[in-house]
């Protein structure tokens, strides 16, 4: 009898070891995990006071460093208009006569980086190989939808339907 309360309290404690509270979000798994990731992430990029990420490791913190060494040429393509950021948390070059080789470098590199933080952040959450392809899409909505959320005005916003628009 005791073994079994011992190994019910055991599978009741486990999942809860990658979880993480604070004062707005209970835990940091699946949706709500994404979240709350989006958030503080994105927030690291524009200078907020948030929370550290809640999850590590080479396959979020070596992306993460490429993409902060390289956000000050991308914030000045975003100033200008050049670039934008699209509805399923990737940049774009949105200006295609300003398009030039080193534009197209600089967004394929962030891009691939992202793409990489992405999956990381979806396997971190409890989405493995097993339905990490169809969690996938969420995850990078939830980074889009961050993105552009936290982008200051003037920054251009490109939604589902390949429409740009200027954020207020």
């Amino acid at each position: 009898m005791k073994a079994r309360l011992c190994l019910l309290l055991l599978a009741l404690l486990v999942p809860l070891a990658a979880c993480e509270s604070t004062p707005t979000h209970l835990f940091t798994y699946a949706a709500q995990g994404t979240v709350i990731q989006a958030e503080r992430l994105v927030g690291q990029f524009f200078g907020k006071d948030v929370y550290p990420l809640p999850y590590g490791g080479p396959d979020i913190d070596r992306p993460l460093q490429r993409m902060h060494a390289r956000f000050p040429q991308l914030k000045a393509q975003l100033d200008n208009g050049t670039l934008g950021l699209t509805e399923d948390g990737d940049v774009a070059i949105r200006e295609a006569g300003a398009s030039t080789p080193e534009l197209k470098k600089l967004v394929r590199a962030e891009n691939r980086d992202r793409a990489v933080l992405y999956t990381a952040m979806s396997m971190a959450v409890g989405h493995g190989t097993d339905d990490l392809q169809s969690w996938l899409p969420y995850t990078d909505a939830t980074f889009g939808a961050e993105w552009q959320k936290q982008a200051p005005s003037g920054w251009w916003l490109r939604n589902e339907n390949d429409e740009w628009r200027r954020k207020p």
